[in-house]
């Protein structure tokens, strides 16, 4: 990377460094004012959403800025496409599902940004499980995801599941943790340099715990029930690991000087 181009990369993630600061203790001050009260959390968190989508936003920019600093072009390809669905993820997940004029569609949104993080994760199952700048090969692994993705389907489609929810998390899940083993197994494949493949994995891991949060914060019961309280913490650790996740997914993708 050169001069230049790192110091427009530092610039842009000292701003989201900032940004996580504030909204991490903006979401603590809430949740002290707020306990586990959920529309007083809801009415209070209109920093926060913005706050987040513009760290993703940042994010995105810098992996879409690589330009020549890129490991290869197909691997610049895939790392881009992979942030723009993240940003259209986050788009649906953090701005038009906290939408007050949308707000008897935000289940639609959550379930649609989802479904962006399962091509999120596909692509980056693609690019972490490459051996070759040649390597052409569809790994066998993605086909995991897509026969779950089938099964859960069919379950809905029998009546076993009545909302479309549990077979769309649960495909995400099998999603993830297929990409995460992928990513765990990137430094040993020897493909993409030692620093950038610890990046991948690293950043892989943080992506799983932040979903893991997410799946905690989903935990339901009544106001200031022990249930809603640890989901609301959980929730407030979400972007605790996503945001460096992020980070060292885009900074993966940059040659370093040898």
């Amino acid at each position: 990377m050169d001069m230049e181009k790192k110091k427009k990369v530092g610039i842009a993630l000292t701003v989201v460094g900032i940004l996580a600061v504030a909204f991490f203790i903006r979401d603590w001050y809430v949740f002290y004012k707020c306990g586990a009260v959920e529309q007083c959390l809801v009415d209070s968190s209109h920093f926060q959403n913005y706050a987040k989508f513009a760290v993703t936003t940042i994010v995105t920019i810098v992996a879409l800025i690589i330009g020549k600093s890129a490991l290869c072009k197909r691997d610049k390809r895939f790392l881009q496409a992979g942030f723009i669905m993240a940003l259209c993820a986050d788009f649906c997940l953090k701005i038009l599902h906290n939408a007050t004029s949308l707000f008897e569609h935000s289940s639609d949104y959550t379930l649609l940004g989802i479904c962006f993080f399962m091509v999120v994760q596909a692509l980056f199952i693609f690019r972490h499980s490459r051996i070759s700048d040649t390597d052409n090969s569809v790994p066998w692994i993605i086909c995991i995801p897509f026969v779950v993705m089938f099964i859960c389907n069919a379950l809905h489609l029998f009546g076993i599941f009545e909302s479309p929810t549990i077979p769309i998390v649960g495909t995400y899940a099998t999603f993830l943790i297929c990409s995460v083993v992928v990513a765990w197994q990137a430094p040993k494949k020897g493909y993409f340099p030692a620093e950038n493949a610890k990046d991948i994995k690293r950043g892989m891991i943080l992506f799983f715990c932040c979903d893991a949060c997410v799946g905690i914060s989903l935990a339901t019961g009544p106001d200031h029930s022990t249930q809603e309280i640890v989901a609301t913490v959980a929730n407030n650790f979400v972007w605790y690991f996503y945001t460096p996740a992020l980070v060292l997914l885009a900074l993966s993708g940059y040659r370093h000087k040898s």
